[in-house]
């Protein structure tokens, strides 16, 4: 395995990054495969100017870093591995399946971090292929937070799939507001200036009616929401449904059980699922 070391100062920047992600082509291989490759980098400060405003976005009123944090963090590694010459797909396009995290213990805002990442193995899915990016945080020796993110290369259209009404059987529930600005609000906080999230015409320019929130976001404020329930260590897994438009209602429900519970994000009247997830929470041994 090549191990690609990096400083927080040598990190490349993520604007460029998306712009080489935005142009980057594919490979014509009947058997691809995914370098063996890790990016590090140590030294990182779990806070940065944008920590505040993301947490408002995000309703976060604790004195600990979000968790969903943690995978912005990241976010110039997954680019990194991504962009690497070894990787053999297009990065526009790919679409996040799933998204799941396990956290040890809370992070605290002055805490320093380690943060490698690297890919899972390639599998051969029905619509494409599909991969997974895996995240290790760590403070000194300790690992605090795993991430995984399964993301589909497509072959074809996804095909239109029956899915359950967004509150089935989970009586618990709230509603957000989500303005139409809010993923261009998400974006500079997050790095992530993919245009499906931007514009309406940037959005219809890669085939969306109108601009989606980030996956990561609705993920993100679901954690939120289950905060008081799911305490300080615990794993939570998503899978991500239909896009959700801006603007729009959205609701969330959820059904709690003894150290665990599930969750769903759905449109305010019950017709669209946009994503459905579970969590449980006591200490967990770290993933090999």
């Amino acid at each position: 395995m090549n191990i690609r070391q990096f400083t927080p100062e040598s990190l490349p920047k993520v604007p460029a990054m998306l712009l080489r992600a935005a142009v980057k082509s594919g490979q014509q291989a009947p058997a691809p495969q995914l370098p063996e490759l890790v990016l590090r980098c140590d030294g990182i400060s779990a806070c940065s100017d944008k920590l505040d405003e993301y947490h408002g976005l995000l309703a976060w009123r604790q004195e600990s870093v979000h968790p969903g944090w943690l995978h912005c963090l990241a976010l110039p590694l997954h680019l990194g591995l991504l962009l690497d010459k070894g990787f053999p797909f297009k990065v526009m396009g790919l679409v996040h399946m799933e998204n799941h995290i396990r956290q040890y213990r809370a992070v605290g805002r002055h805490e320093k971090l380690s943060i490698s990442c690297r890919f899972d193995k390639l599998r051969r899915h029905r619509l494409g292929w599909q991969f997974s990016l895996l995240t290790d945080i760590q403070v000194g020796e300790e690992m605090v937070w795993q991430g995984r993110s399964v993301s589909l290369v497509r072959h074809g259209d996804l095909p239109k799939r029956s899915l359950p009404s967004a509150s089935a059987n989970l009586p618990c529930g709230e509603q957000w507001h989500l303005d139409a600005n809010l993923g261009r609000q998400y974006a500079k906080v997050s790095g992530d200036y993919n245009p499906i999230h931007l514009y309406p015409w940037s959005a219809r320019f890669f085939g969306f009616k109108s601009q989606i929130i980030h996956g990561m976001w609705s993920k993100a404020r679901c954690i939120t929401a289950l905060a008081p329930i799911v305490g300080e260590a615990f794993e939570l897994s998503v899978s991500f449904r239909k896009p959700v438009f801006l603007p729009c209602d959205v609701s969330f429900h959820h059904q709690p059980e003894p150290d665990k519970g599930s969750f769903t994000l759905g449109s305010a009247d019950g017709h669209d699922l946009h994503l459905s997830g579970k969590y449980q929470r006591f200490p967990l041994a770290p993933l090999n």
